[in-house]
């Protein structure tokens, strides 16, 4: 029974300690659901991000490989690669790329329309129904101003015509899963850069075969991309495929033979019958040549027909002329009237000048008025804000001169109710110690009785031994008796004698015992009456420090009534100066108001002066307008004048063409004749012409044959064609898209490891305290018999509950939350992905986090429980001894601790006397401020690559791939047009190759770089170190390696660089490491590689560096540029900017998340410590109260140890943050990439201001709770 009401107390009670120290409860959930929100959250958005990703793939059903044909691709191809094994389905597809756009050209890549793979994402309208409609990029839409029902056209290289149609209609816009991102590929057309995409439908394609296979693999369904087990899945399938690519590219190339040589045997045909035409021509010929003849005398009749017409018409000529006279005449009046109208109008026109120019000088000096006045207004406005701001000034005063007199009564009152305390303290402490000091003399020579009582009972300890022996004896004496008198050997009256002899000695052995219980009982007595001693002289040590103490602050109350009774002076004077002040105010209104009648006065002269001006101005206009109206009447008689003479002038046109006309039909009459003679000249060359035919027919009819025998030729130069297989990878940014999951993934496994660890650590130290001050609790409890294990279990379920509470909304909220954000960000880029999310619960990360905060806080409590029942209820029930009270380090200045005054030698001291406190929250805020920090590194050193990479190290402008097969002419003609082109500062010839470099089991893929012109690649790149930023020449003793190349193959300068080429090894010396961030590059002069590979530099590419004006021109320049048949593509350095740019800045947003996520913890962290700090202390705080320091003092006595160790940890942090940020960029760097390395000095300006004001935040929160400290609380007594 007694059982079961323990039980049900120790339950209510630990329900009620929850609601008592809810707070540290609170803080405690919180901790822990941050760290565990966060470790699982991070760990959890890989996988995620993976999901999504493949979510979507499944969605679209993305091709798993694509095959291309350098001659194409047929149906039987199709049906070749469906029944290979492991191939769910495979479509053949047409694609080709065009140019589009008329100021700025854009790169369109054309696909058909596919069934039942690649599937589009329709964002608005449809797919296309029918030719001559196409479904276009959405985001180049956007950016080109396309909309539905736009027109767009297409220009398409001569060389390769693929389309039937060049205009097309926008029915859709939408995405497509081959891009799922801002990047559309590189062409060899237009700019060199793909721009966008459309789809149009396959009939739309002038096209006998494919240009590419797209196949789904069998079961990709059941494996997620971008791992390992999809990767195998597409690896043995195009394996596969690739076992029957040599019998289809053979039949390919048998069939284009076949179809070759019947196309010549067409053009033979086609040729026999062109000879047969060009022989019917040359007949039709003979026969034109007699209609001729005929043409010639019907010439002849239309001749004299025409002299007859032309008699006629210089009659009706002569009429025309007289009648043009007359209408001259009447003319010349209308300008005379005219003249004498416009003179009249100037006169007006003088009149009117001069009344504005009158009216201009009143309005001059209106303004000037106006000006003066509002000067006059403005000073009048200023003086009266200024007697308003002092009589404001005075009122805040004499307010604050009675708030600090009330303070100041309130005080002395204070003071003096403290005094009285202080008093009824010292008397009692008095008291005390005499009651003590009487005990103790009682207690005199207690040592020496304990003394001889101890020697009593060894004595009586050695009578029982000796006893004891004796009844063992007699006892084996009286056996032997015994059995002795059972044989008969022995008489029973023999037999009682020893067995008298045995109660004789077992008498003696009782008497022994007795004695010896009573040497015990005297020797526990004055043990105890010792340890009463020794208690009562440390209670008289500790009344004397408390009256000792109590003296001391007697006396400051004294010297703080006195310093109060002085400020009474100090607030008597004040006011004495405030009563001054108002009478002068007073003078100043009265100056004011004189001032504010001459003001009106003025006012009222600037409006009448107004008014007139008005009046004048209107009637002015008036005037003009009548005047412009005249004018405008007389114009538009000039122009009718104007109109009768361009109509005579048109007459006069007409006359002189009529002559002209004569003239010239008299010249077409003499033409006829002349005519006539050449058409005779004529016929006689058409008879030549006609032989001359004949003979061309004859030498086009041989230009034929020679075609078809070249045609021959080339049909025997054809290669037999391959199969170009590739998988996903080869889509613009899908492996990019792997590579930030696993970004994501790298950061997951360093960042919230710290996080966790900051959280776990608070939480623990959070029920270490909480078990700490609850001794005296645990001490009562053992005592009235509770259970060890009872009394721990309330602990230990406070942890549980706290820590398992705070995991499971951790789970929930950060699998769900942060996964959510980050995949969402990266939707900014990949903006097809971010519609198919998939998160789920990864429980993996979820349990590890939790079992890991359990064991930091049930374990924490465990072991402060184990230590604390182990002690005596006595000890428990007796508060732990203070800290020994040491000198500080500080102390040993003694220049600067003099100038300290008692608040901050005390709050020093506070400090180092409680190290595990100091050492605590100097780690918490270290710990949140340099995740902080961490957050801003990795933004800052993401973001520094682009700048730091294409403007620092590599400052060209495009890189020109040339085309290999191009022709030495064609080659020549574009260096002579880059020569001749004023907009580029210089270009250089270089040779760009990609090898690779053994790495390991793998081979690291390298770039290497020779240029022709040393002195221009000092332009165009600059190789430096990135920590001392010497800057080193390309020379011939060896080799440049960028620095991420070099550290992957574990490599410094003077070491050997293998590069393989070909299957072959070649060696080179590294010269100098240079500062580089993306790709791997390896630099050479052309000497160094001459002597490593043994061959001459070949200078097929070219970089440009356009000049500073014409730096917005860079795509139009490169148009110009690839209209050269030697340019395959060209690559803009501004382009791969922009690119990097998107990719990185989906960064920012998991940037966001750890500041903020650091930021949270900061925040709590601060608040627990400082919430533990304030109740640990809460009595010596409620004894300072007493003693008369106000709330304001005491948070100040507080919250500058805050203070300080915010200060602190922000400098540990920072020092923290620097090593952790170089740690996890160096983890989180993929292969191809090195980010920055430093973090901008503004990053640790914020993160130190962020830590700064949430301190701030909690201090004002703890104000609060130091204001609620009830000062009886000092007054209780310790024990």
């Amino acid at each position: 029974m007694v059982g079961k009401r323990r039980k049900k107390a120790l339950h209510k009670d630990f329900w009620q300690e929850i609601r008592k120290s809810r707070a540290r409860f609170i803080s405690i959930f919180c901790i822990v659901a941050l760290g565990v929100a966060f470790f699982s959250g991070i760990q959890a958005s890989s996988p995620d991000m993976r999901l999504s990703g493949d979510d979507y793939y499944n969605e679209v059903q993305l091709m798993d490989l694509k095959i291309v044909g350098t001659l194409g691709l047929t149906e039987d191809d199709i049906e070749a690669v469906r029944a290979v094994d492991g191939v769910e389905s495979a479509e053949g597809a047409y694609c080709t790329d065009v140019i589009c756009g008329e100021e700025r050209q854009k790169v369109l890549h054309i696909e058909s329309v596919d069934q039942n793979v690649n599937q589009l994402t329709v964002t608005e309208g449809r797919l296309p129904q029918k030719s001559g409609e196409c479904f276009l990029d959405s985001a180049f839409a956007s950016g080109q101003g396309y909309e539905i029902g736009s027109t767009i056209k297409m220009r398409q290289d001569k060389d390769s015509r693929l389309l039937n149609t060049e205009t097309y209609t926008v029915v859709g816009l939408g995405k497509s899963p081959l891009y799922i991102s801002f990047n559309r590929g590189n062409t060899t057309v237009g700019s060199g850069e793909v721009n966008g995409f459309a789809y149009v439908l396959p009939e739309d394609f002038d096209q006998e075969v494919f240009t590419q296979i797209y196949i789904l693999a069998h079961g990709t369904d059941k494996v997620i991309s971008y791992t390992d087990a999809y990767d195998n899945l597409v690896e043995r399938l195009q394996e596969r495929v690739e076992g029957i690519e040599k019998e289809r590219c053979q039949l390919r190339y048998n069939e284009i033979m076949s179809e070759a040589q019947d196309k010549i045997a067409d053009a033979e045909k086609e040729l026999a019958d062109g000879r047969k035409e060009a022989d019917k021509e040359l007949a039709d010929a003979s026969k034109k040549l007699s209609d001729g003849e005929k043409e010639i005398r019907d010439g002849k009749k239309e001749l004299e027909d025409g002299r007859k017409k032309l008699a006629d018409a210089k009659e009706e000529l002569a009429d025309g002329k007289k009648q043009l006279e007359d209408a001259r005449a009447q003319l010349a009046d209308g300008r005379t009237q005219i003249s004498s109208a416009r003179e009249q109008a100037a006169d007006g026109q003088a009149q009117l000048e001069t009344a504005q120019e009158k009216l201009d000088d009143g309005w001059s000096q209106y303004n000037a008025g106006k000006k003066q006045y509002e000067e006059g207004k403005a000073e009048f406005d200023k003086a009266k804000q200024q007697i308003e701001a002092g009589k404001q000034k005075i009122a805040d005063g004499r307010a604050g001169l009675e708030q600090k007199q009330k303070e100041l009564t309130d005080g002395i009152a204070q003071v003096t109710s403290g005094q009285a305390a202080v008093d009824a303290q010292i008397t009692q402490l008095e008291g005390q110690i005499a009651q003590i000091q009487a005990g103790l003399e009682q207690l005199a020579g207690v040592e020496e009785q304990l003394g001889a009582a101890q020697a009593a009972k060894e004595q009586a300890l050695g009578a029982v031994q000796a006893a004891q022996e004796n009844v063992n004896s007699v006892q084996a004496a009286y056996d032997e008796a015994q059995q002795k008198a059972e044989a008969g050997e022995l008489s029973e009256e023999e037999l009682a004698v020893y067995e008298q002899a045995l109660n004789e000695a077992q008498g003696q052995l009782s008497a022994a015992d007795s004695a010896l219980n009573e040497a015990q009982a005297a020797v526990d007595a004055c043990q105890q009456a010792v340890s009463q001693k020794a208690e009562l002289e440390n209670n008289l040590s500790a009344a004397q420090g408390g009256l000792s103490q109590a003296q001391s602050s007697k006396t400051e109350l004294a010297a703080a009534l006195e310093s109060l009774k002085a400020g009474q002076s100090t607030i008597d004077q004040s006011r004495t100066q405030l009563d001054s002040e108002s009478a002068k105010l007073a003078a100043g209104e009265r100056e004011l108001a004189s001032n504010e009648k001459t003001l009106t006065a003025s006012r009222k002269k600037l409006d009448a002066s107004l008014q007139k001006l008005q009046s004048g101005q209107a009637e002015l206009d008036a005037n003009r307008a009548r005047l412009e109206a005249a004018q405008a009447e007389i114009a538009a008689n000039e122009q009718k004048l104007s109109s009768g003479e361009a109509e005579i002038a048109a007459n006069e046109k007409k006359l002189s063409d009529g002559e002209k006309e004569i003239r010239e039909n008299e010249q077409k009459l003499k033409d006829s004749e002349k005519k006539l003679k050449d058409a005779e000249k004529e016929l006689e060359d058409g008879k030549k012409e006609y032989q001359d035919g004949k003979k061309e027919a004859e030498d086009e009819i041989r230009d034929g044959e020679q075609k078809i025998n070249d045609a021959k030729e080339e049909l025997n130069d054809i290669k037999e064609p391959e199969w170009i297989i590739t998988d996903r990878n080869s889509l613009p940014e899908y492996s990019d898209y792997g590579d930030n999951a696993d970004r994501i993934k790298s950061i997951g496994e360093v960042f919230p490891v710290i996080f966790f660890l900051v959280a776990a650590l608070i939480s623990l130290t959070t029920m270490t305290r909480m078990v700490e001050e609850q001794r005296t609790l645990i001490g009562t409890m053992k005592a009235l018999g509770y259970k060890k294990m009872d009394i721990a279990s309330k602990y230990l379920n406070y942890a549980f509950l706290a820590t398992a509470g705070g995991s499971v909304a951790g789970i929930l909220i950060g699998e769900k939350m942060l996964p959510y954000i980050i995949i969402k960000a990266y939707g900014m880029m990949y903006h097809n992905v971010s519609n198919n999310l998939q998160i789920h619960y990864e429980w993996k990360y979820a349990l590890t986090a939790s079992i890991a905060a359990l064991i930091c806080t049930v374990g924490a409590t465990i072991t402060s429980c184990r230590q604390a029942l182990a002690e005596t209820p006595a000890a428990l029930m007796r508060p732990p001894a203070p800290k020994e009270g040491k000198r500080i380090f500080l102390e040993r200045i003694p220049i600067l601790w003099k100038h300290l005054n008692f608040t901050w030698k005390s709050s020093l001291r506070n400090l180092f006397r409680y190290k595990k406190r100091l050492f605590m929250t100097v780690f918490g805020i270290a710990g949140s401020m340099a995740l902080m920090l961490v957050g801003y590194g990795i933004q800052d050193s993401i973001s520094d690559i682009v700048n730091l990479q294409y403007k620092n190290l590599q400052h060209y402008d495009g890189t020109i791939i040339a085309d290999d097969d191009a022709a030495e002419t064609d080659k020549k003609a574009l260096i002579k047009e880059l020569d001749q082109n004023s907009k580029l500062d210089h270009y250089t010839k270089i040779q760009l190759s990609k090898l690779t470099a053994p790495n390991g089991k793998a081979n690291l893929s390298v770039y290497v770089y020779v240029p022709e012109n040393l002195k221009n690649f000092q332009k165009d790149v600059t190789l430096r170190n990135r920590i001392t930023k010497e800057q080193y020449e390309l020379t011939d003793e060896g080799a440049a390696v960028s620095e991420k190349t070099a550290a992957l193959l574990d490599l410094k300068a003077g070491d050997e660089l293998i590069l393989k080429k070909d299957d072959r090894e070649y060696r080179t010396k590294i010269a100098v490491i240079t500062e580089n961030y993306a790709g791997h590059y390896v630099y050479m002069t052309p000497k160094v590689y001459e002597d490593v590979f043994g061959e001459e530099p070949d200078y097929e590419d070219i970089v440009f560096l356009v000049r500073d004006e014409y730096k917005d021109q860079t795509e139009e320049i490169g148009q110009k540029i690839m209209e050269s048949p030697a340019v395959l593509s060209i690559s803009y350095t501004a382009s791969t900017m922009e690119m990097v740019n998107r990719m990185l800045s989906t960064l920012g947003i998991v940037v966001v998340v750890l500041i903020v996520s650091a930021g949270m913890l900061a925040f709590v962290v601060l608040y627990n410590l400082n919430n533990i700090n304030i109740t640990e202390r809460q009595r010596e705080l409620a004894t300072l109260k007493v003693l008369g320091f106000f709330d304001k003092e005491v948070s100040q006595y507080v919250l500058r140890e805050n203070i300080i160790l915010t200060a602190v940890g922000i400098l540990f942090g920072a020092v923290f943050g620097i090593g952790l940020h170089r740690y996890i960029i160096v983890t989180v760097e993929v292969d191809a990439v090195m980010f920055g390395r430093n973090i901008r000095p503004v990053s640790f300006v914020y993160c130190a201001l962020l830590t700064c004001v949430f301190s701030a935040i909690v201090n004002l929160f703890m104000h609060k709770k130091l204001k609620k400290i009830n000062m009886v609380e000092s007054l209780k007594s310790v024990e």
